[in-house]
């Protein structure tokens, strides 16, 4: 199983992990408690970097596998609420801005059987084993779909500046074969079509793993055509 060192967003909401080999995984669909191995949708901060945060998507930390953000999860109740009641709690870990923050509240409660003000530093552990479980129930932990990705190192130009040929894994393809990989979501790259109806390939807006394609233009590799 790959160990993830490094994770960072991709197009269309994914994130893509980077392993020890040096491999790129994207992670696709799902909800964000899956794509993100963070369970209880943890902000980043101390406690997520104290439990091995290797990024941040869209607010929210990334950790290398579940156990990881499991852990963060239970020090964020141990620590940071410590001192509040589940419904005290729920006002800053869900407010109500971005959240049903009522309907957690009693799920919570009837999860736990804790109806009433009751510190999280009080409860017994199997009401803390069923808050947590709880929590990840309502973040939601739903699987999408895990594929290898390649990052674009290198582009070579025509004589008119257009980018007609892409570096992956040290081998040059053609726009026509770097096209049919982003259509299949292997490489971080949006399919267009300019005016003339010609399909071209740009980097999205919404990712941090492919750098822009004209910042990695080889100038001393640029084809005549």
């Amino acid at each position: 199983m790959s160990h993830f060192v490094k994770a960072t967003t991709g197009m269309n909401h994914s994130v893509i992990y980077t392993d020890d080999d040096g491999k790129h995984f994207r992670f696709s669909g799902g909800t964000p408690a899956w794509r993100n191995h963070n369970p209880g949708n943890v902000h980043p901060g101390h406690i997520s970097n104290k439990h091995n945060q290797i990024g941040v998507a869209y607010k929210l930390a990334i950790f290398p596998d579940y156990d990881s953000g499991h852990a963060a999860l239970l020090d964020v109740l141990k620590i940071t609420y410590t001192n509040a009641s589940i419904e005290e709690m729920m006002q800053n870990y869900a407010p109500p801005h971005e959240n049903n923050t009522k309907k957690y509240i009693k799920f919570l409660q009837e999860a736990t059987g804790v109806k009433d003000g009751k510190k999280i530093k009080d409860f017994t552990s199997s009401e803390l084993d069923k808050l947590w479980n709880g929590i990840e129930k309502m973040e939601g932990s739903k699987e999408g779909t895990i594929t290898e990705v390649f990052q674009i190192t290198q582009v070579r130009t025509n004589t008119k500046g257009i980018i007609c040929s892409f570096c992956v894994n040290d081998d040059w393809i053609s726009i026509e074969q770097c096209i049919v990989l982003a259509k299949k979501g292997l490489v971080d790259l949006e399919v267009c079509t300019s005016h003339l109806g010609h399909p071209f390939l740009k980097t999205p807006p919404n990712t941090s793993f492919q750098e822009k394609l004209d910042s990695i233009i080889d100038k001393n590799l640029e084809e005549i055509i």
